[in-house]
């Protein structure tokens, strides 16, 4: 994927979380991967090979399970508890990206501004793009996807 696919292809919230969440699985899959060869190299019948693999199975099937109960804890307590603190970080991120980018229309940058202040500015408004992205995915919902997102299992990669 290209830069300009990155930028324009999806919000850069969804990105990172489809980056976070690649990453993750692949880490937790190599994880019993390894204990499978490890399974390989020194059992010694197949009997216990067949034995050790499904009580790996069994352990990676139940940290699956625990992982998506914790995701669906995580939303339960989100819609039983209100909390005020989703609507002051919005508050905070709408306002930061809208004044933010005010003040540029308006005043504009330093002409003297060196190659720095350039860059900082820059990964700022970057970071406050993918913040608005978050805030609307939040109130408003991501995606087809997202809103299924409990129905698909999520598993390690094995092989």
């Amino acid at each position: 994927m290209g830069l300009s696919d990155w930028l324009f292809g999806a919000t850069p919230g969804q990105q990172a979380g489809q980056a976070v969440g690649e990453v993750a699985g692949k880490t937790i899959g190599a994880v019993f991967d390894g204990l499978y060869k490890i399974i390989d190299q020194f059992s010694t019948n197949d009997q216990e090979k067949i034995e050790a693999k499904l009580a790996v199975s069994r352990h990676q099937l139940e940290v699956t399970r625990e992982f998506i109960s914790d995701v669906q804890n995580a939303r339960q307590m989100q819609t039983t508890n209100r909390s005020y603190w989703p609507g002051i970080l919005s508050a905070v991120i709408l306002f930061g990206f809208f004044g933010g980018g005010t003040y540029v229309l308006v005043y504009g940058l330093q002409p003297n501004m060196d190659e720095v202040s350039k860059n900082i500015i820059n990964m700022f408004s970057v970071q406050l793009l993918s913040g608005v992205s978050a805030v609307i995915g939040f109130w408003l919902g991501s995606s087809y996807g997202s809103q299924r997102k409990d129905e698909r299992p999520i598993l390690p990669p094995t092989k």
